[in-house]
């Protein structure tokens, strides 16, 4: 453990299942005051092969002050996770498994 790592004793809300929840994309948009993350669960596309099937797994409103920090926390994760394992390359959302 690092001076920067800090100890919380982490709780799950009975409404969020431990396992997680899928999902292989997501929306942003923002106000002055927070941002409004909607993380999506994409399907195949439809019929016409022009609109696709997206469902809102989760929906998750955070302050501006709160966005930079998970910004920056989620950058340096990214850092390390191409160090072990190689660049990730962007690509079209993936099927759930």
């Amino acid at each position: 453990m690092t001076s920067d790592d800090i100890l919380m004793d982490v709780t799950f809300s009975e409404s969020v299942p431990m396992g997680g929840t899928y999902a292989n994309g997501a929306l942003v948009w923002n106000t002055p005051h927070e941002f409004t993350v909607d993380f999506t669960s994409h399907r195949s596309p439809t019929h016409d092969g022009d609109a696709h099937d997206v469902l809102v797994v989760a929906r998750m409103k955070i302050p501006t002050s709160a966005m930079f920090r998970i910004v920056q926390a989620m950058s340096a994760n990214i850092d390390r996770y191409e160090q072990q394992h190689g660049r990730i390359t962007p690509g079209p959302p993936k099927e759930e498994p």
